[in-house]
Parts: C-alpha cells; sequence; structure tokens
C-alpha cells in the first residue's frame, strides 16, 4: 500500500515537471516576429487631388489587423511643420489615410506603427507634381542648403548619421532604481530638443516597455527604471525630431539585490 501511495506521489510531480517545461518552450515559441510594414502611395501625385496613402502591415507570415496605433506623419522637405494624422484599419493588414497635398515639392511620410508590443516607424519619400509655393521657389541649390544646415533638424538620418553615447550604472541591481542617461549628437552637433525614449525588455520575453526621458541638459536625456527582476535586458533608445528618427539598441546586465 505504502509502495502504491509513494508511486502515484512520484508520478504526480513528473507530470507537474513536464507541463512546467511545456509551458516554458511554449513561451519562447510566442515570441513575436518583427514587423514588416510597406507604405504604399500612388505612382503620381498631383497638388489639390486627394490621394490614398497606406501600409501593409505583416508579422511572420500573416497579416496584422488589429494594430495598436497606426498614425501617418507626413511633412515637406525643408520645413519644420509636421501633419500626424491617425489611419483606418481596413481590416485587411492594411492602414490607409486620405490626404490632399497643396503645394508641390518633395515630402516625407513616416508610418509610426505600434502592434503585438512592437514598433516600426519606415520612411518614404514622394513628389508632389505641380508648382511651388512663392516661399519654396528659390534655386535648387538654396532648397539644399537649408535642407542641410538649418538648426540640424531638418537633417533625413539616413543620410547625416545619429550617435549615441549610452550611459548606464556599472553594477544594476533589480528592484532597485537605475539611472539611464543617453547623449545625442549628430555630426558633432548636440541634437536638443528631441522626444527620447527608453524602450526595455528582458531577453526572450514579448512584454516591452516605453519609457520616457527628461532632457537634463542640451542633448542629454535621462530616465530611471527599475528593473524587476535579474537578467539580461534590452534597451533600444528611440529619438525624435523634425526629420530625425533613429534608435541603437543596448543590452545590460541586471544583477539581484
Amino acid at each position: 500500500m505504502k509502495k502504491s501511495f509513494f508511486s502515484m506521489i512520484i508520478l504526480l510531480l513528473l507530470t507537474a515537471c513536464s507541463a512546467g517545461q511545456n509551458h516554458e518552450n511554449g513561451s519562447l515559441e510566442k515570441i513575436p516576429e518583427l514587423l514588416e510594414v510597406s507604405i504604399i502611395t500612388p505612382e503620381k501625385i498631383e497638388t489639390n487631388q486627394e490621394v490614398t496613402i497606406k501600409a501593409k502591415i505583416i508579422q511572420g507570415e500573416e497579416n496584422v489587423t488589429k494594430a495598436d496605433e497606426v498614425k501617418f506623419e507626413i511633412w515637406k522637405s525643408g520645413q519644420g511643420d509636421h501633419e500626424m494624422i491617425p489611419a483606418h484599419n481596413e481590416n485587411d493588414g492594411t492602414y490607409s489615410i486620405k490626404k490632399t497635398f497643396s503645394e508641390g515639392g518633395n515630402y516625407f511620410i513616416v508610418a509610426h506603427i505600434t502592434a503585438n508590443r512592437m514598433h516600426s516607424m519606415p520612411k518614404e519619400e514622394v513628389t508632389v507634381l505641380g508648382s511651388e509655393s512663392e516661399d519654396d521657389q528659390g534655386s535648387n541649390e538654396e532648397i539644399e542648403k537649408t535642407d542641410q544646415h538649418t538648426d540640424h533638424e531638418h537633417h533625413d538620418h539616413h543620410n547625416s548619421k545619429v550617435s549615441f553615447e549610452f550611459l548606464a550604472p556599472s553594477v544594476i541591481k533589480s528592484n532597485q532604481p537605475a539611472k539611464l542617461t543617453v547623449n545625442v549628437t549628430q555630426e558633432e552637433h548636440i541634437i536638443s530638443g528631441a522626444r527620447a525614449r527608453f524602450e526595455i525588455w528582458e531577453e526572450n520575453e514579448t512584454t516591452h516597455k516605453f519609457i520616457d526621458t527628461k532632457e537634463a541638459s542640451p542633448g542629454t536625456y535621462s530616465a530611471d527604471y527599475t528593473f524587476p527582476v535579474k537578467g539580461r535586458f534590452n534597451v533600444k533608445i528611440h529619438v525624435e525630431k523634425g526629420n530625425i528618427h533613429d534608435h541603437i539598441e543596448k543590452t545590460v546586465e541586471v544583477v539581484p539585490q
């Protein structure tokens, strides 16, 4: 009788361990794949004609039909005014907006996508056919010069690299606030007045947290964050200002408290 009782206990323990392992393996399999986003625009865009701009979102082999947020940011090259337009969900993985351009010229379009705890910001440049406003009728050289040098905030980060200097404590303990800091420059010029955020997640986990920073001094952005457990964490630094939309990813090790 005793042998039978102990055999039953051992069998239950083995079953529980097996279920726990299966659960862990299942969790690993649920790590989301990267978002693949395509911005779709008409081949020909003319002034004063309404056009449809779309973003097609795919994750793995499936259409993303329930994104948390999709917005289109649009601005004209060389100008500081940016328009942010929420997109309409077409329920087939496509999100769209209607837009009428009143002036000809080159425009930038950035799709801001947040879905399944992932974030993506693809960028496209389009040309709108038609006459430009009087303010834009300078020479091509003048426009190009303005794009490259005005306040260092109209740079396209694909042409002019943003530099990040990430600073964190030499020892980071779990359940204790840690100050994370980044110094941001572009061509040795300080980028001040930007929006800087830390995207933080533990390796092999799908939950990402976004932490807004404060500019402690020109070009220096800081935030306190308490890591909940020990282990390796990814820290992606996002910086946005004008035409600048850039990011870099770092890792930190967190030790027990």
